[in-house]
Parts: C-alpha cells; structure tokens; sequence
C-alpha cells in the first residue's frame, strides 16, 4: 500500500506541507507499510524501538501489561498519528509499551537513520518532530494533572470541564470509549459508572453514550 499523501498531511512529521510537497517526499523515501488485522501485534513491549510508526489507516492501542496479567490501554491512536518517536533516540530505545491493532488498520516505518536523513535535508520536519515530542509531554502532564486531582468524582468533573473548555461548548463529545477513559482515570469501569450515575442523579450531568451536557458547570467548579 502506497502512503496516501492526504493522511500524511494529518501527521505532525509532515505538518505544513502540500499533497505535492509530501508525495515528492515519499518519492525518495525508504520505508515500509504493513497491514495488520485487529488485535495483531504491532510491536512488543521491550522491543528495539529504530522505526517510527505513522497510522495510515485504523487505529491502534498502546498497552501496558502487568505482571498480574492486566492489560491497562494508555492511549488509542488514529489516522495520521505517530507512534515510538519519544524512545527513538534514546540510548536504551526500546519500546516502553505493546502497540495492538485496535481494528484493521495500516501503519508505515520509517527508520531512524531514514528520519536523520529527513532531517538534514528539510530542516521543518525537523522542527515538527519535536512539535510533536513536545504536545506527547503536554499529554503526559495532563494525565499526570488529572491522577492528582483526588477523588474519582473529582476527576471526572475536572477531565470534563477541560473537555467543555476544549470544546467550547458545555455539551461535549468524549474522543474515546467509556473503557479508555475509565483507564485515563485509573479506576473500573462499574466504579465509573456508579460516579456519573450519581452526577446524573444529583442534576450535575446529563449524558447519552459518549455525548454529556454539563447541567450546572459553576457547582462542579466548586467542587474543585
């Protein structure tokens, strides 16, 4: 499968750059593309990480394995998103987590010594490579920022007001699935469900599948 140059442009690597532009880049380009099933294997936790991975096509899920045997999803990445470029110039560069198909999907490898010629020869993409290693570090500390708020029902009036922020609006869409998100909160998904129940109860929220309506937002502001 050859990249398609409109996807590209959705990647931070090319970010800035015309169809005509990107499709010359793929020109003279070595990389590969692979087809995966859902739930295949893209790489392993503790593999050599010397590729990065853009989605073309689907998504998939990185995972953390426990030794108990849970799986605990960190993040699901779509179209045009990038995967391995944080451990890739690390001196111990391996993959810190598993990468699954999450449903069919494509994803194309560019090597590391492939990148660092990118890099020398279009010094933009350089500049959007770190872009890109810096809004994962804002992901990260986001995260981080919500473990800290305290309580589960506190997080989840925190993660949802950043979401209405976000949106502008004080009806939202969540990006991902319940399961993902109880995940993102560290916490079950009955436990989950039992919070938004009472929020919904006590006239705070209102919500239908992934979609939520913030009923009285200065109430949960107060909460925090």
């Amino acid at each position: 499968m050859k990249p398609d140059p409109i996807v590209l442009q959705s990647c931070l690597l090319f970010r800035g750059k015309s169809v005509e532009e990107i499709s010359a880049i793929i020109q003279t380009t070595i990389y590969t593309v692979k087809s995966l099933h859902k739930k295949e294997l893209v790489v392993n936790e503790g593999e050599p990480a010397d590729h990065i991975g853009i989605i073309l096509t689907g998504q998939v899920e990185v995972q953390k394995n426990h030794s108990n045997g849970n799986n605990v999803t960190i993040a699901r990445l779509g179209k045009g998103q990038t995967f391995g470029e944080a451990v890739l110039f690390r001196k111990e560069n391996v993959y810190p987590a598993t990468i699954m198909a999450a449903d069919t999907c494509c994803v194309m490898f560019i090597s590391k010594q492939e990148l660092l010629r990118l890099f020398a020869a279009d010094t933009e993409m350089l500049s959007s490579y770190m872009e890109n290693l810096s809004e994962r570090l804002v992901m990260v500390n986001r995260k981080i920022e919500i473990l800290s708020i305290g309580t589960l029902r506190k997080r989840i009036v925190f993660y949802l007001l950043k979401q209405a922020e976000q949106q502008h609006s004080n009806t939202l869409k969540l990006p991902f699935s319940r399961k993902v998100w109880a995940e993102l909160l560290n916490t079950a998904r009955p436990s989950l469900s039992r919070e938004l129940a009472f929020l919904r109860d006590n006239g705070w929220i209102e919500f239908k599948g992934s979609v939520f309506t913030l009923l009285d937002p200065e109430r949960m502001e107060q909460l925090l």
